[in-house]
């Protein structure tokens, strides 16, 4: 590694100085907020979870599910959803936005992480917007009719 000063003469002479980059983030990190219940939600900002609509949807599913964010730095520090699944014995994920999918998942999403069935709904945005999406969400989240792994992004 050239030091900085050794780099600053070079480029000053008209070098070019390669450096090396750091790795790029993995986009797949999660930052999780605390909580006890068997549902993970996913989303891709912290502040769903402290919205309006974030309160309703924790109310309608029960019991204490923990919120989940990308990680906007990608550090490796964070845990991936399969850690996240496997350390908090989720039997339920789900995933906000078929974009955040995409994130986590790649172009294909599995009905089951480990032991969690996975669904993805429409986005935190879209589902304050769009009263369909809503309406849909609430369908999904009644009691017998959610966690079935069938991916259900309207």
């Amino acid at each position: 590694m050239i030091k900085a000063h050794k780099r600053a003469y070079l480029e000053a002479m008209g070098f070019d100085v390669w450096v090396t980059k750091p790795p790029p983030p993995e986009w797949d990190r999660l930052v999780v907020n605390s909580g006890q219940g068997s549902t993970l939600l996913v989303s891709a900002l912290p502040e769903h979870s402290a919205s309006k609509l974030g309160g309703d949807i924790v109310r309608a599913i029960g019991g204490d599910p923990v919120w989940a964010w990308a990680d906007p730095q990608g550090s490796s520090n964070n845990p991936r959803l399969e850690e996240v699944v496997r350390d908090g014995l989720f039997t339920r994920v789900i995933v906000f936005g078929a974009e955040m999918a995409e994130r986590l998942f790649g172009p294909r999403v599995p009905a089951v992480v480990i032991s969690s069935a996975v669904d993805v709904v429409a986005d935190i945005e879209e589902l304050a917007t769009r009263g369909t999406a809503k309406q849909a969400l609430w369908g999904f989240l009644k009691p017998g009719s959610g966690g079935t792994g069938e991916n259900t992004t309207p």
